[in-house]
């Protein structure tokens, strides 16, 4: 072999070593780049869901305040107790002998389970009173933000010895009342 061509492979060679060489050392980048690209792709991809899932999040949370203020505007509030002290508080009138002469409140069996997990307690109230009167403790039983239903309502003209002291309308009046509440679960039944 002559010089020329020891030159030519030494030349070749080296060549062909600075291309494995090049190759060697490139191409972990370019492969790692490649899993890096497609990263990239994936990361964008979930960062459009995730704008997304923010715009369907917000959008839920406006429906769910505007449901509860439905709720709250349109449905009464079923508590964890009766309560009947604070219900009586609220529907007792002055008596005064004269337009208001009794009112009575009776709790008039234990609660019985209802619908699954609320309880009916049983109430009964019973007046001597005006029209006036009797009618604003139905109002003002339907004016609290609690469920009640009333059960019943008797009205009848008081022929006791004395209705002159409450005016012309003297009236006995019997409203029954169901007052629900929902025990907390695995709790005991109390009036």
């Amino acid at each position: 072999m002559n010089s020329t061509q020891v030159e030519r492979i030494a030349i070749a060679c080296t060549i062909l070593g600075a291309a494995v060489l090049t190759w060697q050392l490139t191409w972990p980048d370019w492969q790692s780049a490649d899993e890096r690209v497609e990263r990239i792709v994936e990361l964008e991809r979930k960062v459009g869901e995730l704008a997304k899932a923010e715009l369907s999040l917000v959008s839920q949370t406006t429906r769910l305040s505007e449901a509860r203020a439905r709720r709250d505007r349109e449905c009464r509030l079923i508590p964890q107790s009766a309560n009947v002290a604070e219900l009586m508080q609220a529907l007792t009138l002055e008596v005064d002998g004269h337009v208001v002469r009794n009112q009575t409140f009776t709790v008039m069996d234990r609660p019985t389970k209802e619908a699954g997990r609320f309880e009916v307690l049983p109430v009964q109230i019973e007046m001597e009173a005006d029209f006036t009167n009797v009618w604003s403790v139905l109002d003002r039983a339907e004016g609290l933000s609690r469920l009640l239903r009333v059960s019943g309502l008797e009205i009848a003209m008081d022929d006791s010895e004395h209705p002159a002291q409450i005016g012309p309308q003297a009236l006995r009046a019997t409203l029954s009342l169901d007052v629900v509440y929902a025990p907390p679960e695995g709790g005991e039944i109390s009036p």
